[in-house]
């Protein structure tokens, strides 16, 4: 039987043949990822007995907690375009796409390491299969979010066919991050403490709970475009700024982070090893 082989000759050296290796890893993943993502699903909630719930309650506990402290005026907030429920559980919802993209690369991979170490299955088919969850679960909670539409009797306009796209937008940029730290974070547990701490602080520099303002950090977040977008293309129609020049940067950096993982791996396999 074939095995693969890691040394210590650098792979750019030829740079060609180490973008069709790249691109026939990436082919021979999708039909392992979807086996994965069904093992995965099914071993996620064997022993939960609330199920599936659990993808719902702490975006609903946190966007009803936001509702309580507005509505008391705990925290003054500014009105949005459409009611404030509505507002704080579409950017919830949009918020968890892309955290848990951003998660998705080290949790697969740890999660997989023994399979990674001894196995040849690639890389790709464990984030595949974390990314079909990530995708999973934004659709379950676009359910309730269709709900809160309903009951709110919030308008849907044509624009909401657009919103998958501002979806795997947000996807795409997590995945991005996510690639790049996984390598440090499958040999140090701090990276994966430090991405918890990070993205704490950055929700709250995400309009999330509130309108975007017209000046300051917020601005400069790539989240906030992606999100604003989305969120108006579920609700209120017209879109933000700056959507099309992040999804840009977005895809190019997703594509860069691929390949500096795929320059990685052997290290952190050897080291794992």
């Amino acid at each position: 039987m074939s095995e693969t082989v890691y040394n210590s000759q650098p792979v750019l050296a030829r740079p060609g043949r180490f973008l069709a290796e790249a691109a026939h890893d990436l082919r021979r993943s999708l039909p392992v990822a979807s086996t994965l993502f069904a093992s995965n699903l099914q071993a996620r909630y064997r022993r939960a007995w609330l199920g599936p719930l659990w993808l719902l309650l702490p975006t609903v506990g946190t966007t009803l907690v936001w509702i309580y402290v507005q509505s008391r005026g705990i925290v003054s907030i500014a009105p949005t375009a459409v009611p404030y429920p509505v507002h704080v559980l579409a950017g919830m919802v949009l918020w968890q796409v892309f955290v848990d993209a951003l998660n998705a690369p080290l949790q697969q991979l740890a999660s997989g390491r023994q399979m990674i170490t001894r196995s040849r299955v690639p890389h790709e088919a464990l984030i595949l299969a974390g990314m079909l969850e990530v995708l999973l679960n934004c659709a379950v909670r676009l359910i309730v979010l269709a709900g809160v539409l309903l009951a709110f009797r919030t308008p849907v306009h044509a624009a909401v066919l657009l919103a998958p796209f501002g979806i795997l937008a947000l996807a795409c940029l997590g995945l991005a991050l996510g690639l790049l730290a996984a390598p440090a974070g499958m040999l140090y547990d701090d990276v994966s403490r430090a991405i918890a701490l990070v993205t704490t602080f950055w929700f709250f520099l995400t309009p999330v709970l509130y309108r975007t303002p017209p000046r300051g950090l917020v601005r400069f977040n790539p989240v906030t475009p992606l999100l604003d977008t989305t969120r108006a293309w579920l609700t209120t129609g017209p879109a933000a700024s700056g959507f099309a020049a992040v999804t840009g940067v977005t895809l190019a950096a997703l594509f860069l982070a691929w390949l500096f993982h795929r320059l990685a791996r052997p290290h952190v396999v050897a080291r794992l090893g």
